[in-house]
């Protein structure tokens, strides 16, 4: 009997196990990819296809943008050239415009305008572009005073490698994931003279406990994984 329990309690957590998600969540690599053949990635900025009402700042982008320049820089076994490069070459071969409808016909119908690249690659004299796409950006805010609820961050976005020369997809890796803040408890709010008031929910860094996480956390959390899943070049330091 103890062993039957013991072979069903096991199932029980592969079982659970199988069921959690994967990150990245989508990996696809051409059969030319061959990573000790890559020196040099030029990166391109972060372009977003978030709603402007939902993202009027850009935040998404200058996030993003900030967040994987800093994961990047712990890899040594590429070369990257930075998203300031990659401007100032667009702006020298007067590229801005071509740029623009470059990566709005990636984000809206995922089509390689090879023209671009081939020009960006007498510009720069790189082999490969990666053009990151953040397409999730969101804020759940829940109402504190509702017992069992949670507001969450959500942060979702792509890593494209395209080979300058041919316009092949090489690499891609997308991810999204969230982060929720405290569940609040109605024990936690105080009520007298028609008013509400909070009287616990502020963390030890004085943030509030029940807002909805920064982008910042999560957009760490996603691109640690895709900027990982990226194949190290073999007989080089990660």
């Amino acid at each position: 009997m103890k062993r039957y329990i013991a072979i069903v309690a096991l199932s029980a957590v592969v079982a659970h196990a199988g069921c959690k998600p994967a990150h990245p969540s989508k990996i696809v690599a051409d059969p030319s990819f061959e990573p000790n053949r890559i020196t040099a990635i030029l990166i391109a900025p972060f372009v977003s296809s978030v709603p402007r009402g939902e993202d009027p700042d850009r935040q998404s982008e200058r996030i993003m943008n900030r967040t994987l320049a800093g994961l990047l820089a712990e890899r040594s076994d590429y070369r990257f050239l930075s998203q300031d490069q990659f401007q100032a070459a667009v702006a020298r071969a007067g590229l801005g415009d071509h740029w623009a409808s470059f990566s709005q016909d990636w984000m809206s119908r995922r089509t390689v305008d090879k023209e671009f690249l081939a020009q960006l690659k007498v510009a720069l004299n790189v082999d490969v572009l990666m053009l990151p796409h953040v397409f999730l950006w969101n804020k759940d805010e829940a109402d504190y005073r509702e017992s069992a609820t949670s507001s969450a961050t959500q942060v979702g976005a792509t890593l494209a490698l395209f080979e300058t020369t041919t316009g092949t997809i090489l690499w891609e890796a997308s991810d999204q994931n969230y982060r929720e803040s405290v569940r609040s408890e109605s024990r936690g709010v105080i009520s007298g003279g028609g008013i509400d008031r909070r009287v616990a929910g502020v963390s030890g860094t004085g943030r509030d406990a029940y807002a909805a996480p920064p982008y910042e956390e999560v957009a760490q959390i996603v691109l640690e994984a895709l900027v990982g899943a990226l194949p190290p070049r073999s007989g080089s330091a990660r």
